[in-house]
């Protein structure tokens, strides 16, 4: 099967495949999905489309769950910074706006069912804590790194005055 032709998919290439030096021979050659291992028999993958000559696959399960991240981040993002009340907010430590928070929420399901672990504060490098999370005192951060873009995670209040 080929990718769906879907707005995520260089997200989700980009930010969701693992290096190729983390997977074993089948899951660079296509044979295994890059996420959960699962053996793949040929045509039933969803072809993550490397340009590189390498051939990562997703199975049919794993790809909606990592694509949800990958959406879910970004529209979290979008939202909060053409927020002026959630970027005044975030500032200052209080929680973002409903939308936002819906949002927030949505976001740390798709990470849940991804299996991704705890985020972590790229200002204090410190762990955004459970009760951090259901109180929604986090935001999402991209910055440019030596050659490409990051994605990352912030507490709301000092935290935004030094990574932002």
């Amino acid at each position: 099967m080929s990718a769906p032709e879907d707005h995520d998919l260089a997200d989700v290439q980009f930010f969701e495949i693992p290096p190729m030096h983390q997977l074993t021979a089948e899951q660079n050659s296509g044979a295994a999905c890059v996420w959960c291992a699962d053996h793949l028999a040929p045509g039933t993958g969803v072809d993550l489309q490397s340009s590189i000559g390498w051939a990562p696959y997703s199975c049919l399960a794993c790809y909606p769950i990592r694509t949800a991240v990958v959406s879910t981040y970004r529209d979290l993002y979008r939202h909060w910074t053409s927020c002026p009340p959630c970027e005044d907010a975030a500032l200052i430590g209080e929680p973002l706006c409903a939308e936002a928070q819906t949002q927030q929420t949505a976001l740390l399901r798709a990470r849940t069912a991804a299996h991704k672990g705890q985020p972590i504060c790229v200002s204090c490098h410190e762990p955004i804590t459970q009760h951090e999370l259901e109180a929604g005192a986090f935001a999402p951060l991209i910055w440019m790194g030596y050659s490409s873009p990051h994605r990352g995670f912030l507490h709301t209040g000092a935290c935004m005055w030094h990574g932002s």
